[in-house]
């Protein structure tokens, strides 16, 4: 009996013994700094991974949707249109000149002008139903006729009868909006300039 207690209280002790040492390489490893360096490694090479891998999901979206450049007739064509109304606008301008009814061309040349750069602006617009974005070269030219038309516009407001001579509601599409922006309701017809007398 005696050596029986023996060999039961050793082999309590050596199992005791191998729990203690488990533990104490499993905490030694939980607290180890090369653990946290290698953890901290992972995630941020996961989160990477993810990210890059949105990223591509994204851009073959994109590409699926619109050419990577202007290579359609029509593409080409929508440009070449818009940087012509664009010159043609610019040529007639008179950029320090404000529009007065006193001189002919705040009468005459203005409103063309102001509706040819208007032009401009919304037909290189077109161009995003072949891409999401214009290209970086038309951009400054569209930005230059949508502000310079519609300072003419406003102008020319103080002094013409009746509707402006374009809408200064209009702006470019935005095309990562979440929904299509719905079109303005049309504007309301001023009243006549000669009224119907009544009639008894």
């Amino acid at each position: 009996p005696g050596q029986e207690a023996v060999k039961k209280k050793k082999g309590i002790g050596e199992k005791v013994a191998a729990a203690g040492e488990k533990m104490a390489i499993s905490l030694n490893l939980k607290d180890s700094p090369e653990k946290k360096e290698k953890a901290a490694a992972e995630a941020a090479a996961a989160e990477k991974a993810a990210a890059d891998k949105a990223a591509a999901e994204k851009k073959a979206a994109e590409e699926a949707r619109y050419p990577k450049e202007l290579e359609s007739d029509e593409a080409e064509a929508i440009r070449l249109c818009g940087l012509e109304l664009y010159e043609r606008g610019r040529a007639a301008d008179k950029p320090g000149q404000v529009p007065s009814p006193s001189v002919k061309w705040g009468v005459m040349d203005a409103p063309r002008v102001a509706m040819s750069l208007h032009a401009a602006a919304v037909v290189l617009d077109c161009l995003k139903l072949f891409m999401p974005q214009l290209p970086a070269d038309l951009l400054p030219f569209q930005r230059a006729a949508h502000r310079r038309s519609n300072d003419l516009a406003k102008h020319m407001q103080n002094y013409r009868v009746g509707e402006p001579i374009l809408p200064l509601e209009w702006k470019p599409a935005d095309m990562s909006a979440a929904v299509p922006v719905p079109c303005p309701p049309p504007p309301a017809l001023p009243p006549s300039a000669f009224p119907s007398a009544p009639r008894r």
